[in-house]
């Protein structure tokens, strides 16, 4: 899981300094993922993981189509002692039988520092997903002297609890957060091929789509929208395991009925636009529901440093060669992404409930 904050970092690096959309791949003979946990206060016992593939796809003209992707073989935990592994590949830990892979998707990077960012993204283990946000230091970017290819090194740490995973042998007395320390390299692969637009892409029809939301304060319902938004959709009802969209929000186009009720929304223990001025939802996970034309998009929400997994419904009300018209909903608990107090009486009495609607219409040129 660590080397997945590797990949990470490097795709910080290289949104700065590619050109188009270009694939770089993690180096395993130079990436060293390192965990540790306390173990009764006496000392922090740690391993590594040694089998570890990953992908980074670079767009700086079109960064929301920027993506990290990240597989680790948990069986490749070591620890130098067998009887050490052997437990830790047992049910009581990672039970790599069962689940002989854990994965890592971004949602998100945000700049920390002159040489640093924070990178979110969805961590996978047990066939569990969790948000976790890594902090990541570039340190150095050039030719390697020995394979003559561009090549980025990071320093990545983090933590996790390993409880939310499903890991929760020896707690408290081995302790539930574990440190993550990576060191790693990535090589540049060259142009990625995936990333042209391909003949199932569709443009947002601005002007005909909308996305509303609803809450209640004090007994009273309470609606607004957001006025700018953009996406990338790559639809087709007969192809789900091919399908991906990504929607970017401006959260400063927040529009409000009552100025006074906007202006608090904007404010920084509500939305707070300023320093997160989007939110960007993620999917590659679709389903067909029951009913005709109905989906499930199963995916990651990043609003306000948050990246949360969220179950988005939708039901395609039409669609032929160049045009497409789908209206869904989803349910959000504005706690989850630190939105107002959860205390209804500290939060101007709004339910920690919001609906959001939308409604979009797009076309192919």
């Amino acid at each position: 899981m660590k080397k997945l904050l590797l990949i990470l970092a490097n795709f910080f690096c290289f949104i700065s300094l590619a050109n188009g959309a270009d694939l770089y791949k993690i180096d395993p003979m130079h990436a060293n993922v390192v965990w540790s946990a306390n173990h009764f206060g006496f000392s922090s016992p740690s391993g590594k993981f040694g089998d570890v593939e990953g992908k980074i796809i670079i767009d700086e003209r079109n960064a929301q189509n920027s993506s990290v992707e990240v597989i680790i073989k948990t069986n490749s935990i070591s620890t130098s002692f067998a009887k050490f592994d052997a437990h830790l590949k047992s049910v009581d830990f990672f039970n790599v039988e069962k689940f002989p892979i854990a994965t890592f998707k971004s949602t998100s990077i945000r700049a920390s520092g002159s040489s640093g960012a924070k990178v979110s993204g969805l961590l996978s283990i047990k066939e569990i997903s969790k948000p976790i946000t890594l902090d990541v230091r570039i340190n150095k970017i050039g030719k390697s002297p020995v394979t003559q290819n561009k090549t980025i090194g990071m320093t990545i740490s983090g933590k996790i609890k390993r409880s939310l995973f499903g890991i929760n042998y020896g707690i408290p007395g081995i302790s539930d957060e574990v440190s993550l320390q990576i060191e790693c390299e990535a090589i540049y692969q060259g142009e990625n091929s995936e990333s042209s637009n391909s003949e199932s892409d569709w443009e947002i029809m601005d002007n005909k789509s909308k996305i509303e939301f609803f809450a209640t304060q004090n007994g009273s319902k309470v609606n607004g929208s957001f006025k700018k938004f953009k996406g990338k959709i790559n639809f087709d009802p007969n192809l789900l395991d091919k399908n991906s969209v990504e929607i970017e929000v401006d959260t400063s186009s927040i529009d409000i009925p009552f100025l006074e009720a906007m202006e608090t929304a904007k404010s920084v223990g509500w939305l707070a636009t300023e320093t997160y001025s989007k939110a960007i939802f993620k999917s590659n996970n679709f389903i067909a529901m029951p009913g005709k034309n109905n989906f499930l998009a199963k995916g990651v929400l990043q609003l306000k440093g948050k990246a949360v997994p969220i179950n988005l419904n939708f039901n395609l009300k039409a669609i032929n060669e160049r045009y497409a018209y789908a209206i869904g909903s989803v349910v959000l608990k504005r706690s989850d992404f630190n939105i107002g107090d959860k205390n209804i009486n500290k939060s101007n009495g709004v339910l920690d409930e919001v609906l959001v609607n939308f409604e979009i219409q797009a076309k192919k040129n």
